[in-house]
C-alpha cells in the first residue's frame, strides 16, 4: 500500500503532466486553427488553462511547447532501441525502434509539426537539437552495447540513423497529397522503417547499380 506521501508526490506527477499535455494540445490545437503568427503566450495560456507564469514554469517558449511532440517521439524510439537483448544486432534493434511507433496520436502532430517547421526556423532549429539529443543519446547506448567499437564508428553509426530518420520525413514530406492523418502516418512510420533498413541491409538498391553498371 502506497504511502501518503509517495501518493500525494504521485499526484503531483500526474498533475504536472496533465498541464504540460494542455499546454502542448493547446499550442498545437491554435497553430492549426490559426497559424504560426497567432500564438502567443497568453493565448496559449489562456486555452490551456493555465497562467502565463505556469507556460513559462513548464517551456522557455512557445516553440519549445511546440517541439515537445518531436522530443517525446524521439525519446520513446531510443527506450525502445535500449531495451531490445543485447543479442540482437545494432541495425535490427533500430528498425525495430523505428517500428514500435506504432501510436497515431504522437506520431500525426510531429509529421505535422514537421511540415510546419519549414517555414519557422526557430521551430526548425528546435527540431535538429531533437535529432541531435537522439544522435547523442544513440551513441551512449552504441558504446554500452558495442564496447569494443571505436568511438568514431559510435558516432557514425548514430548520426547514421538519425539522418536516416531525417531523410525519411523529408522524403514523406515531399510525396505527402492528402490530409495528415491514420494513412499517411502509417506511411511515414513505413519509410522510416524501410530508410533504417537500408543502412542495415547495404543499400541493396544501390549495389544492384553498381553490380549492373549497363542497368538503365
Amino acid at each position: 500500500m502506497s504511502s501518503p506521501d509517495t501518493t500525494a508526490i504521485s499526484r503531483r506527477e500526474l498533475n504536472k503532466t496533465a498541464t504540460r499535455d494542455a499546454i502542448v494540445r493547446a499550442a498545437i490545437e491554435q497553430l492549426k486553427s490559426d497559424g504560426f503568427a497567432s500564438l502567443t503566450a497568453e493565448s496559449v495560456a489562456d486555452a490551456a488553462g493555465v497562467s502565463r507564469r505556469t507556460l513559462f514554469n513548464y517551456f522557455p517558449s512557445i516553440e519549445a511547447a511546440l517541439n515537445e511532440p518531436t522530443k517525446l517521439l524521439l525519446d520513446r524510439a531510443v527506450v525502445a532501441f535500449d531495451r531490445l537483448d543485447s543479442d540482437v544486432d545494432l541495425l535490427s534493434a533500430a528498425v525495430y525502434a523505428v517500428e514500435s511507433l506504432v501510436d497515431p496520436a504522437l506520431l500525426e502532430p510531429v509529421a505535422a509539426l514537421y511540415l510546419q517547421a519549414a517555414a519557422h526556423p526557430q521551430m526548425a532549429r528546435m527540431q535538429l537539437e531533437s535529432w541531435n539529443t537522439c544522435a547523442e543519446q544513440l551513441n551512449k547506448i552504441i558504446l554500452q552495447r558495442a564496447p569494443e567499437g571505436t568511438e568514431l564508428s559510435a558516432l557514425v553509426f548514430a548520426h547514421a540513423i538519425v539522418g536516416a530518420g531525417k531523410a525519411a520525413f523529408a522524403l514523406w514530406a515531399k510525396e505527402l497529397t492528402g490530409p495528415i492523418d491514420k494513412r499517411s502516418t502509417d506511411v511515414l512510420r513505413d519509410i522510416l522503417a524501410e530508410a533504417i533498413a537500408q543502412l542495415r541491409d547495404g543499400f541493396p538498391s544501390l549495389q544492384q547499380r553498381a553490380d549492373n553498371p549497363g542497368r538503365p
